[in-house]
């Protein structure tokens, strides 16, 4: 059941939870992934968040794009193309699989999970991709510039530390926007089910036991949230939207009552399917199985 909150002057937001409604919403042709900021304080607010992520030519990073967007088609295409051929990909990743898995089974890491995780995730498109601390704490700081308040958004801008991890960002993508966006923030929801793993591996029994696809279904996480916006106004089944309403879609509470997944992936969908919607849950799913198998990694 939606739930509408309207403030005059400063909101009026819809909070999508169920699955069928999340689907609905997604794929109706008034729902736009960009914000324009009107309809009040807070939807101007969350406009000038994606705002950053434009480049001085005009340009933003293909995810804030909207369907019509050619750009975004063509974005989607090569994307969809270049993650098709999931088993040279993973023998490309093999070096991080195995860190990755044996952080999993010992709990112990030479370096930082996340940081791991961004390597490989980087290694996707470009194979010598080298992600550092400093690479890793960029990424962090862009997934807190997103969901932080307007005090530390103030902060993060003001201070440079937003622009410099914005740069630093876009440089190891090689000005590659797909690539920027999987590393600063989509990579997040792997880190997650990694950590997600690792908990569910203190359990000897679980890592002897538990198959490939079922830690793969315990441990893939979708995005918590996602923000969109009402073009028009217009009824989706028996949700209201007035023209310019932002819609919260709970992707991750939405996806843990249909346990697809492909769900949080968007993975039915004609115009905003993840491109890596197969090859992340192959990714997890090795990463376990190594797991299971690993005395010690690879050479």
């Amino acid at each position: 059941m939606a739930v509408t909150i309207a403030i005059p002057g400063i909101m009026r937001l819809v909070y999508i939870k169920t699955p069928d409604e999340v689907l609905a919403v997604n794929d109706s042709s008034v729902i736009e992934r960009s914000l324009s900021g009107r309809g009040g304080l807070v939807h101007r607010a969350l406009a000038s968040k994606l705002e950053v992520f434009r480049t001085l030519e005009g340009d933003i990073w293909p995810a804030f794009r909207d369907r019509l967007d050619p750009m975004r088609v063509a974005h989607q295409r090569a994307l969809d193309e270049a993650l098709a051929d999931r088993g040279m990909l993973l023998q490309r990743l093999a070096p991080e699989i195995s860190e990755l898995a044996s952080y999993i089974r010992s709990g112990r890491s030479h370096r930082i999970p996340g940081l791991v995780v961004q390597q490989a995730v980087g290694r996707l498109f470009f194979p010598d991709y080298a992600a550092t601390e400093e690479s890793y704490e960029a990424a962090r700081t862009l997934q807190t510039w997103l969901s932080a308040g307007p005090l530390r958004s103030r902060m993060l801008k003001r201070s440079g530390t937003l622009q410099r991890a914005l740069d630093h960002i876009m440089e190891l993508s090689r000005g590659n926007m797909s690539c920027a966006h999987a590393t600063a923030l989509a990579m997040d929801n792997i880190v997650k089910s990694i950590h997600l793993m690792r908990k569910l591996a203190r359990s000897t029994d679980n890592l002897a036991m538990l198959g490939t696809q079922d830690a793969v279904a315990r441990t893939l996480r979708a995005p918590a949230r996602i923000i969109r916006e009402a073009r028009d106004g217009t009824n989706i089944g028996s949700i209201r939207l007035r023209a310019r309403s932002l819609v919260m879609l709970s992707v991750e509470a939405a996806r843990c009552k249909r346990p697809d997944p492909g769900f949080g992936f968007f993975s039915s969908s004609s115009w905003n399917r993840c491109p890596a919607h197969a090859l992340v849950p192959a990714l997890l799913a090795e990463i376990w199985r190594e797991a299971k198998t690993d005395t010690g990694g690879r050479a």
